[in-house]
């Protein structure tokens, strides 16, 4: 989810820095006219040394009236200030001049002017003052002009006498004043170009840092992905199965692992019990060697003897072999003295107890054997033959329900 956010932000953020239309949008509209009436006040304060307030205000739809009053004497002026007004849809600057009479009475068209109106560039006005236009200017800047000032023009020198002609303003004067006194405003291309895309360059660094961000987050969020995947495919590789990337992130993942989980560990169940297995017939597989290597010294059989000697050297016998080949040397144990056969019949159960608990046993069968004959010595080793097989059987069931982990002993 941080991903496919940080994704998304990082996409917004680039068309809103490449995307031209929707960069130019993200500045909004160019101001060309308010940034050249402004150049124009500082021109003016510049070359007054400060000396009058001029004050630069917007009105889209303001008149710009031709001064016809009649010229406020000098004698009869307490100071002059200017008002600069501007719109934009309109195209044009208009300059006024206001003297402040002694007597106000003698001008009809009188104006209030407030410390709070407009933008002031040169000295401060302390409370609002009533004065009169004597003088009005008025520029018209040309639409071509205009254009040529937006920060995606590639502006061409140098210009053509056609070319020179579209890019000239109109000029209108009325009042006092002669047209000339306003010839020294002069503006500069590349400066007033700077102040339009002061918006657009400042926007653009902003949006350059969110850019900036947006990468570092994404980069963040993959790196810490990349992170989670490798740790995930060395914790799968535990359980045999090989993570891919197409997989790692398919919404399923937490349950895929679940079930590779599930079926290494059934895996490995099942080797274990298959070793378990093995090993119990490999010990299996050495009590009926044991008892056939120790049946070899009561066989009178020559045939017999060599039959055993030759399947115990080869090992080419299974357990089953073995157990046949068992009762065959059993069935001729019937020919032998009575010690010969409790021997042999002793030996059945080899397979099924450990060696002190077979030399236990044998010594007590032939101790019966000695002091209540052959019957009861017999009896005594089939019922101890039936108690070890049925222990080994028991052992068996238990290891097969879990009970016992380990090899018969």
């Amino acid at each position: 989810m941080v991903l496919g956010l940080g994704f998304s932000a990082l996409v917004a953020c680039l068309a809103l820095r490449f995307v031209p239309r929707i960069n130019d949008a993200l500045a909004g509209t160019p101001e060309y006219v308010r940034v050249l009436t402004e150049s124009v006040a500082e021109q003016m304060d510049a070359q007054s040394h400060q000396q009058f307030p001029v004050i630069v205000e917007q009105k889209e739809n303001g008149p710009c009236s031709e001064v016809k009053e009649p010229t406020v004497p000098e004698k009869d002026s307490q100071g002059i200030l200017y008002v600069l007004t501007y719109s934009e849809s309109q195209h044009l600057t208009c300059v006024t001049a206001y003297s402040v009479p002694t007597e106000t009475g003698k001008f009809s068209t009188m104006y209030t002017i407030a410390p709070e109106q407009g933008r002031n560039y040169g000295p401060t006005l302390l409370h609002p003052v009533r004065a009169a236009p004597v003088q009005s200017f008025i520029r018209v800047y040309s639409l071509e002009y205009l254009k040529r000032l937006h920060w995606r023009y590639k502006p061409h020198f140098p210009l053509s006498p056609s070319e020179a002609a579209s890019l000239a303003s109109r000029s209108y004067y009325s009042g006092d004043k002669k047209p000339g006194e306003s010839a020294g405003i002069e503006f500069n291309y590349e400066e007033i170009r700077a102040e339009v895309a002061k918006a657009h360059n400042l926007g653009n660094l902003i949006v350059s840092f969110l850019l900036i961000g947006c990468a570092a987050v994404l980069l963040s969020a993959i790196l810490a992905l990349v992170s989670v995947y490798r740790r995930s495919a060395r914790y799968c590789r535990l359980y045999h199965w090989e993570l891919t990337v197409a997989a790692f992130l398919k919404k399923d993942f937490a349950g895929r692992v679940a079930v590779a989980r599930r079926q290494f560990f059934e895996r490995q169940k099942e080797t274990q019990d298959r070793l378990r297995e093995k090993e119990k017939l490999r010990l299996l597989r050495e009590r009926w060697e044991a008892s056939l290597h120790s049946s070899l010294p009561n066989l009178n059989d020559e045939q017999m003897r060599m039959r055993v000697q030759e399947a115990l050297e080869s090992g080419s016998l299974d357990l089953e072999g073995m157990k046949a080949l068992w009762l065959e040397i059993q069935e001729k144990a019937g020919q032998k003295t009575p010690g010969e056969r409790l021997s042999l019949l002793l030996e059945s159960v080899r397979p099924y107890c450990t060696e002190e608990e077979f030399q236990a046993c044998r010594a007590e069968v032939f101790a019966m054997l000695s002091n209540s004959g052959f019957r009861p010595a017999r009896k005594l080793a089939i019922s101890m033959h039936d108690q070890f097989k049925a222990r080994a059987r028991e052992m068996e069931g238990l290891e097969k329900d879990g009970a016992l982990t380990g090899p018969i002993k």
